[in-house]
């Protein structure tokens, strides 16, 4: 039986779920491992590579894109590790990551949840323990302005989450607590994951002594309308109604400001960025109302 169970979604991202998939073979954990992918209907070919490149690999494959919450509770329910390393394809593991990964959790029985040193591929710093995320982190992104990704952690700040791109946690926990909801699409699961663990009385953890390298990647495309509808749907589980009626008055500048400088960058895509403020401000009107509870 594996101590650790591997999940690892995938979306039209083959190269690097390749690449991700051949770091962990590298790593030749001592730990018994399975390396489980929930494939959401990608269009490149992702499960036919696996089928012919990783056959150790359980792949589930859904027929239509299925979104990252429910892909990940798919993969939970498949494992049959006593701890859940969710995992994303662009992630490398280093030599031992795993290892330690397993170590931790064993050590330390009251922890239910633990994320990890997260490096970008250029050696720096990854925020990836982090408080709630507020108005001015969201709207940073909404607008295109950047992550706020990169900066150092100091031991023993206050956290309120660890990320998704490296989250283990302790099979038992995860189904006591209902696994990821799946009415968040894509991004701002792992927030909330955490935050009812703490309030359930579940340990969430990070450990510097485990390292991983995440690539990550920008806002483009249908994910900002995902990230606009999670964060309205985590400011109206957790937070109180008139913060949530705020955050979405702020992301309707921060839409506007995007709006501004894409047309301001490129004169000529100004129509292309008026439709996609239109579009997104249809998301924003759009996102679930009520507290998602």
């Amino acid at each position: 039986m594996p101590a650790l169970s591997v999940i690892i979604v995938a979306w039209n991202n083959r190269e690097p779920l390749g690449g991700c998939l051949d770091s962990i073979r590298a790593a030749r954990p001592e730990t018994p491992i399975e390396v489980i992918v929930v494939d959401n209907a990608s269009a490149d070919g992702t499960p036919e590579f696996l089928r012919q490149e990783h056959p150790a690999v359980r792949l589930i494959a859904n027929r239509d894109n299925r979104g990252f919450a429910a892909a990940c509770n798919q993969g939970a329910s498949a494992a049959r590790g006593d701890c859940l390393l969710f995992l994303n394809p662009d992630s490398r593991v280093h030599a031992g990551t795993l290892d330690s990964a397993a170590a931790f959790m064993s050590r330390h029985a009251a922890i239910g949840i633990m994320g990890c040193r997260t490096l970008h591929p250029d050696g720096s710093l990854q925020r990836t323990a982090r408080t709630f995320p507020t108005p001015a982190r969201i709207c940073t992104r909404v607008a295109g302005l950047g992550r706020g990704g990169r900066g150092r952690r100091r031991d023993g700040a206050r956290f309120d989450y660890v990320q998704g791109s490296f989250l283990v946690a302790r099979r038992q926990d995860f189904i006591a607590l209902g696994g990821f909801d799946e009415r968040f699409f894509v991004y701002g699961e792992d927030v909330d994951l955490c935050l009812r663990a703490r309030r359930s009385g579940v340990g969430v953890a990070y450990d510097e002594g485990t390292t991983v390298t995440h690539q990550g990647g920008g806002l483009d495309g249908d994910r900002i309308a995902h990230f606009i509808a999670s964060c309205l749907r985590l400011y109206r589980r957790h937070r109180r109604p008139e913060e949530a009626a705020r955050l979405a008055r702020l992301m309707r500048l921060a839409l506007l400001l995007r709006l501004a400088t894409a047309a301001a960058s490129a004169p000529r895509a100004g129509r292309r960025a008026l439709e996609e403020y239109r579009r997104l401000k249809r998301a924003l009107a759009e996102a679930p109302a009520g507290t998602g509870r």
